[in-house]
C-alpha cells in the first residue's frame, strides 16, 4: 500500500497534535485526586465502555483469526502506555512527558528494522542515536546527569514510546485496510475489560468525595473517551493512509502543545529541556528524510 500524504493527512496530524498534546496536563490534574493505578485503569475502562456500541460491527468486520492481533494493538498502543504514563506523570512534569514522547518516530524506525526488516537509510539510523542522546539529556539533566529516584519514572514514558513505535508498524503490517473505528473498538474493549477489573479492586469511589473529585472524574472521561478512543481512530487512519513513520511524526509536534500547557500551569522549564528537545528534533529530522542514502537492513 503506497503512502499518501496530502491535505487530509496534515489535518489528521494537526488534530492528533492538539488532542495528544493536552493529555499530559490532563493527567497531571487527575493525579491530584486519583492514584496512577486508578487513573490508568479508569481511563481504559471509560475507553472500553465508549467503544461498546461499535463492538458488534467490529466483531463482524474484523476476521476472527485477527482478534488476537487486535488485542495486541490495544495492549501496546493504549493499555501498557496508559499505565506507564500514569506512574511517570506522578513524578515528572507534563512538559517533560510530552518531550520524551518525541522518541516514538525513532522507535518506529528501529522496530520496523528489527521485526519487519524494513530497509532503513543510514541517515535515519544516525537520527535514532541523536534522538536517544536527547532523551538521555531530558532524563538525567535535572540531576546533573547522575542517577536519582526520579530517573526510573522518567524512563517509563521512554518504554511507552517503544510500545507506540512497535504499534505503528504492527498496525501498518497487519491491518492495512481495516476500518480504524472497528480496530479501535475491538482493541479497546479487550483492554478495557481487565482494566475495569483492576479498577474495581481499588479505592477509586472514595476519591469522588475529594474536593476536586468530580472535576478529576470529568478529566478522566475526556482522557479516556476523547484523548484515547477518538485519537486512536484518527491515528490508525493516518497510519493506513500515510505510513507508520509519518503518523508517528505527530510526536514531533506534541511537545510544543505540552510545553505551552506546562508554562500556562506555571511549570518550570529549564534550559536542558530545550537542549534535549533540540537533539530529539534533529534526530527526528534525519529519521524523516527520504534521501537515497545506503539502506541498513
Amino acid at each position: 500500500m503506497k503512502d499518501k500524504i496530502d491535505v487530509q493527512s496534515w489535518l489528521l496530524l494537526t488534530s492528533l497534535t492538539l488532542i495528544w498534546g493536552t493529555s499530559y496536563i490532563l493527567m497531571k490534574k487527575i493525579l491530584v485526586v486519583y492514584t496512577p493505578l486508578e487513573m490508568a485503569s479508569l481511563r481504559l475502562g471509560v475507553a472500553g465502555l465508549v467503544c461498546l456500541p461499535f463492538l458488534k460491527k467490529a466483531y463482524e468486520h474484523i476476521p476472527k483469526e485477527k482478534f488476537g492481533k487486535a488485542f495486541f494493538v490495544g495492549a501496546i498502543g493504549s493499555g501498557i502506555p496508559a499505565f506507564l504514563f500514569a506512574f511517570a506523570m506522578s513524578r515528572i512534569s507534563s512538559s517533560v512527558g510530552g518531550i520524551i514522547n518525541s522518541l516514538s518516530p525513532l522507535f518506529t524506525v528501529l522496530t520496523g528494522l528489527i521485526f519487519w526488516n524494513i530497509k532503513t537509510p543510514a541517515i535515519k539510523v544516525l537520527g535514532i542515536f541523536i534522538g536517544f542522546i536527547g532523551a538521555l539529556v531530558l532524563v538525567f539533566g535535572k540531576h546533573g546527569f547522575e542517577l536519582s529516584g526520579d530517573v526510573g519514572y522518567a524512563i517509563l514514558p521512554v518504554i511507552a514510546t517503544l510500545c507506540y513505535g512497535m504499534n505503528s508498524n504492527y498496525v501498518r503490517q497487519n491491518f492495512p485496510s481495516v476500518n480504524s473505528i472497528m480496530l479501535t473498538a475491538l482493541g479497546m474493549v479487550m483492554v478495557g475489560i481487565p482494566s475495569i477489573i483492576i479498577l474495581l479492586n481499588t479505592d477509586f469511589i472514595s476519591r469522588l468525595h475529594h474536593p476536586g473529585g468530580l472535576k478529576a472524574l470529568v478529566y478522566v472521561i475526556i482522557l479516556g473517551g476523547f484523548n484515547t478512543v477518538v485519537s486512536n481512530v484518527l491515528f490508525y487512519k493516518l497510519i493506513q493512509r500515510s505510513g507508520a513513520l509519518f503518523a508517528a511524526s505527530v510526536t514531533y509536534l506534541i511537545p510544543i502543545v505540552a510545553i505551552a500547557w506546562g508554562i500556562r500551569d506555571h511549570e518550570g522549564i529549564a534550559a536542558y529541556h530545550f537542549a534535549g528537545l533540540a537533539l530529539i528534533l534533529i534526530g527526528v529530522y534525519f529519521v524523516s528524510r527520504q534521501g537515497n542514502s545506503k539502506a541498513l537492513s
